[in-house]
């Protein structure tokens, strides 16, 4: 079972981070959550809302059938050829719960989908969604079971086109940017990782702005809210730090200063968290000072955090504990009104300070 969601779902998201994680820029960046729950609703109680629901389900599930049949004739796939080996129950089970892992998107959105009808007591429209989710999951479990069955090999090849698309290009030269290659790396080999760290960051995000939309709150109350948010990319963080430690060694020992190592950290997680903060801007619940303001609070609990791994040479058992209690910690710093920008002031010059070396040296 690992190995079919590792070898072939794990690889259809990696693939395909890009175009999810613009779609989760889309989602989140320009629909508000009224027009979110208006889709829904259409969906729930419009003329043709299950039938435009089913039809968008359709094409992505057709997508991933796809993906499927093409994958698994590449010749570093005639492994899954064993298959055929597994009990017929057995078999069915894992392409089952495999057909599960292709539709994890649609899965959160049913999710979605019925809370909204609680919250709108239309659960009597909802029914339909249970069908549905019956016709796509036996689509895929019975095109995986007709791929094992017609084995198809063959070696790709470069096919000539008309149109010459200059991205496509072999000849194009990649950019000399560290920063470049470490998020490149992140969304090609990390793909799942990013997504779900995103996904979750960003969801705590429009949550907390709109608990913060229905009554009368202080900074303080999306501060708390929002530092959670930009915690949950301590998974993303901790990727980044094993990307410079484990797999580009040799860059660690280039005579670079401290202050410019320290100042690559800090873009890159900057980079790292517009996205959430995109979410809390398109609110219009908060002034551009107020989200400048989280933003940097934001800034300075991932570097502090980044800091710690470098620290302890990646993350200790202990780790969860360390955060927890400095997660409560800078809650009790916030509620007591210590300014935000003295509190990532202060986290910004500590870690700068804590990740000079002593003697003057300017080797990390």
């Amino acid at each position: 079972m690992k190995m079919l969601l590792l070898s072939t779902v794990s690889a259809f998201f990696r693939q395909r981070a890009g175009t999810f994680l613009v779609l989760l820029g889309v989602l989140f960046g320009f629909l508000s959550a009224n027009e979110h729950h208006a889709f829904a609703v259409f969906f729930l109680t419009g003329t043709y809302g299950m039938l435009a629901l089913f039809v968008i389900w359709l094409v992505y599930t057709l997508l991933c059938v796809q993906f499927l049949i093409n994958t698994w004739k590449l010749p570093e796939y005639t492994f899954i050829y064993h298959t055929r080996t597994w009990p017929a129950l057995t078999r069915t089970r894992r392409f089952l719960m495999q057909a599960l892992g292709f539709l994890q998107p649609i899965l959160y959105y049913g999710v979605y989908l019925l809370i909204i009808a609680i919250q709108d007591k239309l659960l009597a429209r909802l029914w339909p969604v249970i069908p549905f989710y019956i016709v796509l999951i036996l689509m895929l479990a019975l095109t995986a079971e007709w791929r094992i069955r017609k084995p198809v090999l063959y070696v790709a090849v470069q096919s000539k086109s008309i149109i010459k698309w200059p991205f496509r290009r072999p000849a194009l030269r990649r950019p000399v940017s560290w920063l470049y290659w470490s998020m490149e790396w992140l969304v090609r080999e990390r793909g799942i990782t990013l997504l779900v760290g995103k996904l979750g960051a960003m969801l705590a995000a429009a949550g907390t702005m709109l608990y913060y939309s229905t009554g009368e709150y202080d900074i303080r109350m999306p501060a708390v809210g929002m530092s959670l948010a930009y915690l949950l990319n301590l998974g993303l963080s901790l990727e980044l730090y094993q990307w410079e430690a484990e797999i580009w060694l040799w860059g660690r020992s280039l005579p670079v200063p401290v202050w410019k190592r320290w100042g690559r950290v800090v873009v890159l997680h900057l980079m790292l968290i517009v996205p959430e903060t995109i979410v809390v801007l398109r609110s219009g619940t908060l002034g551009f000072a107020e989200v400048a303001q989280l933003y940097l609070l934001g800034l300075t609990i991932l570097i502090v955090s980044h800091l710690y791994f470098y620290k302890r040479s990646g993350l200790p058992e202990n780790a969860m504990q360390v955060f927890l209690f400095g997660f409560i910690g800078l809650t009790l710093l916030i509620l007591y009104k210590v300014p935000l920008l003295l509190l990532a002031g202060c986290g910004l010059l500590f870690s700068l300070y804590t990740s000079w070396p002593k003697g003057g040296s300017t080797r990390k």
